[in-house]
């Protein structure tokens, strides 16, 4: 009986039922594209893929450092708001369709119809509004991201594709509870009305027009008639506004948190990355050892590029000499700093560490011994920290010349994926017999951050290299003179060091390593347009929304002289009262979001930048604020007294 009321309700009423599916349809697509195409990125489920045993790529330690986790973060906080969204629009939808039945609950109840039978006649019919409505949007949203995929690998970026199970389930399960109880919730509330009551929409039914307003509303209605009329019909419908007023801020809050996280990660990520490989950087040594070294700072950015100990031996004899053969290179005035490098693939260990709490994060204070013994075979660097060239990101310290024998420092791959604490712990290199304890975590693109560094002449010392043996030098050149100085270079490494030497400038892959980043930036520009349009069509919904009730009070006012043009500013300032409060509400909540989510390491706008944002997206609004009304003033033309109702 009442799955058969639904049904027939649904279809006999499809003028209304049908927009409220597609509305539904349209979120959940937007949730589901996006669900998919923040994963395809790589940027939240990679170490799933991985974990699983399903070997996409071929870099198992690609984007899997520092930048992947605040990326990681700031994109699971942006899932999670449109999640938000997506649920808080679905449950919107439902309760204002079921505040809509309000008069034919009232009929029914009239005609004896029990309220549980009620409850049980609309609720299914919005669960079959709601059903119909997410399988479409399922469909339409995978069809969405198999479309931007199409055109993404014909760009030549790589899609990795994996079924969601995890948000999706979340969105779903979320809508039917959020429907049940806060819908649900309003169709109680109107069963238990009483029935003459049940006629009002949103307009309250104890609404007194003679109640004065509070201080700021009888401010504003001081500023002229067209001021007056819009705070009045803004308060009729209090109920209507604050719906809106949620939807947008949430909408703007989101628009906010992209375009001011945006900018702070691809700042913050491009300069971390610069201070890791810096610019103007040239390698000299075997050519086998340049190459491979080469790929190892691409691995970065391209997960189809690896090296391991099996590609190379970085301590070949062949590879091998001393900076005296090339002592010349110091005298070449476009050099401003020359470091001296020795590189190894090492096996490794795990050292357990003791890890301090306070109080205040545990709720008492201690000690615990944190640590796996975790096992591995990475890149060791042997480097001399007073003549190093780049100038890392860095937390904790990197160790010096004083303390090389017992420290290390190790890139954030290594840091946030081989140990638990690594600052309270300590790795053990079996190939040098060495255990050292981690002073420093760096932010580097090197090896996909995967790499150790160590003192160079510990280094030599436990390989027993007797004559200061090193594998490739960096040379940190004045900016555009690889080219003045590229011949003579060449020249000094062929008559020194042999015909297997040579140079190489690393500006290129310094760049493809800053390319990649910004191409990071695709997902939240992407979503920002997406959510931009779907703002202006909620403005346009809102101006719409209960129009023909309005035409009750347009009729009127036209025919006690009121112009057409004072009508359009009326609904204009209708919305910029919502406009306004929401656009304020993100500012404040999204400077929170991102201060909360962003502000480690990274590296924060000066305070105008959200205010410009803020504003430029102000400006955009009030257009389209004005735009939306060109089809509403023509639909209110064509009001007549037909447009009355009857109750």
């Amino acid at each position: 009986m009442s799955l058969d009321f639904a049904l027939k309700d649904f279809v006999r009423k499809r003028g209304i039922t049908y927009p409220y599916v597609l509305t539904i349809a349209l979120v959940i697509a937007l949730a589901i594209f996006m669900i998919y195409f923040s994963t395809s990125l790589g940027l939240n489920l990679l170490f799933q893929y991985l974990t699983e045993g399903e070997k996409d790529i071929d870099n198992e330690y690609y984007f899997s450092g520092a930048i992947n986790s605040i990326y990681s973060q700031f994109n699971t906080l942006i899932l999670g708001l449109i999640l938000f969204l997506a649920f808080a629009i679905v449950v919107i939808i439902s309760t204002t369709l079921i505040k809509n039945k309000k008069r034919d609950i009232a009929i029914m109840k009239a005609l004896g119809t029990l309220p549980g039978r009620l409850y049980s006649f609309y609720l299914l019919e919005v669960y079959i509004i709601f059903f119909i409505g997410f399988l479409l949007g399922f469909i339409f949203g995978l069809i969405a991201f198999g479309m931007l995929s199409l055109i993404m690998i014909l760009l030549g970026m790589k899609v990795l594709f994996h079924i969601d199970l995890y948000y999706t389930l979340i969105l779903f399960s979320s809508c039917v509870i959020g429907i049940f109880v806060i819908s649900g919730f309003s169709l109680r509330k109107i069963g238990h009305q009483q029935i003459t009551k049940s006629f009002s929409k949103d307009i309250p039914y104890v609404y007194n027009a003679s109640k004065k307003m509070t201080i700021i509303p009888r401010w504003l209605s001081k500023l002229g008639f067209n001021f007056k009329i819009a705070i009045t019909n803004t308060i009729r419908r209090k109920r209507e506004f604050i719906r809106f007023l949620f939807i947008f801020s949430l909408i703007f809050l989101l628009i906010f948190t992209l375009g001011l996280g945006t900018i702070v990660l691809n700042s913050s990520s491009q300069e971390w990355i610069r201070k890791s490989q810096d610019e103007n950087i040239v390698i000299i040594g075997h050519e086998d050892v340049i190459d491979s070294y080469a790929d190892m700072y691409k691995m970065f950015s391209d997960p189809e590029i690896s090296i391991d100990e099996d590609d190379i031996d970085f301590t070949d004899p062949r590879y091998l000499f001393n900076i005296n053969l090339i002592s010349e290179i110091h005298g070449i005035e476009e050099i401003r700093e020359i470091d001296q490098r020795l590189i190894k693939f090492c096996d490794v260990k795990e050292v357990d560490g003791y890890y301090y709490y306070d109080a205040e994060e545990e709720g008492r204070g201690g000690y615990e011994i944190v640590g796996q013994g975790r096992k591995g075979n990475y890149p060791i660097v042997g480097v001399n920290p007073d003549d190093i060239i780049q100038e890392f990101e860095i937390e904790g310290r990197f160790f010096d010349n004083d303390d090389s024998y017992d420290n290390m420092t190790i890139g954030d791959g290594l840091a946030y994926n081989f140990f638990d604490y690594p600052l309270d712990q300590s790795l053990r290199i079996k190939d040098l017999d060495h255990k050292f304890h981690i002073s420093g975590v760096i932010i580097d693109s090197f090896f996909a951050g995967y790499a150790g560094y160590i003192g160079l002449d510990i280094f030599q010392e436990d390989l027993n290299f007797t004559n200061n043996e090193i594998n490739f030098i960096l040379l940190k050149i004045k900016n555009n003179s690889y080219e003045d100085i590229d011949e003579e270079l060449e020249k000094i490494i062929e008559n020194n060091l042999g015909g297997g030497f040579g140079c190489l400038l690393l500006e290129a892959i310094f760049e493809e390593n800053l390319t990649y980043l910004s191409t990071l930036t695709l997902y939240p520009i992407i979503l920002i347009i997406v959510m931009g349009f779907i703002s202006i069509l909620s403005l346009f919904n809102y101006q719409k929304a209960n129009l023909i009730e309005k035409a009750k009070d347009f009729l009127i006012m036209r025919a006690v002289g009121a112009k057409k043009k004072s009508l359009k500013k009326i609904l204009f300032l209708e919305a910029l009262f919502v406009i306004i409060p929401s656009l304020l509400i993100s500012l404040g909540i999204g400077m929170i979001f991102n201060s909360i989510f962003l502000i480690d390491r990274a590296y924060m706008p000066p305070l105008f930048i959200p205010f410009i944002g803020i504003s430029i997206l102000f400006g955009t609004m009030i257009i389209f604020n004005y735009l939306s009304l060109i089809p509403i003033m023509k639909r209110i033309d064509q009001f007549s007294i037909k447009d009355f109702e009857l109750y």
